[in-house]
């Protein structure tokens, strides 16, 4: 039973290379030989091609060499450096003054054990203690030593000294 299986084994084995010397033989004979028998044959072959200029076929668009038109972009590397050119064209001064309202925190100092804050609402000076509002719809909530958290309404901020924001 053994041999029986060895037998069946080399006969498949060598089916298989018969297979592959045959498929190598049908890719590779026509590059080295050439072909001499034309392409079609039968009624295909007879009926013949129009050429491609008669059928209204337009001129292949040029192929580039490398498909990559553009060098990559290296996203660690900042796009606009201190270096870079300031683009001061159409007329502008090349300086922005942004809209809002500017409030600073300017100092917080302890007077008699509270602690009030002096603060400019758009070079408004007031000077204000925990719950008190100034500047309109501004009001101090909390105060320590190095800063305060305020409300705009209903939006709080915290100010550290000589911080400024826009609202």
């Amino acid at each position: 039973m053994g041999s029986r299986r060895t037998g069946t084994a080399a006969a498949i084995a060598i089916l298989l290379i018969g297979v592959a010397v045959a498929g190598a033989w049908l890719v590779i004979a026509p590059s080295i030989f050439g072909t001499s028998s034309p392409a079609l044959t039968g009624p295909l072959a007879q009926a013949g091609l129009a050429p491609p200029a008669a059928a209204g076929v337009a001129d292949p668009a040029p192929v580039v060499g490398s498909f990559q038109l553009a060098q990559p972009r290296d996203p660690f590397r900042p796009l606009i450096t201190e270096s870079s050119p300031a683009g001061t064209e159409g007329g502008g001064t090349g300086t922005y003054e942004p809209s809002g309202t500017r409030i600073r925190l300017v100092a917080i100092t302890d007077v008699g054990g509270v602690l009030r804050a002096t603060v400019e609402v758009d070079s408004t000076s007031y000077d204000v203690g925990e719950g008190e509002a100034f500047g309109g719809s501004y009001m101090v909530v909390s105060l320590d030593t190095d800063g305060g958290v305020f409300l705009y309404g209903d939006n709080a901020f915290e100010l550290s000294v000589g911080q400024e924001i826009l609202k």
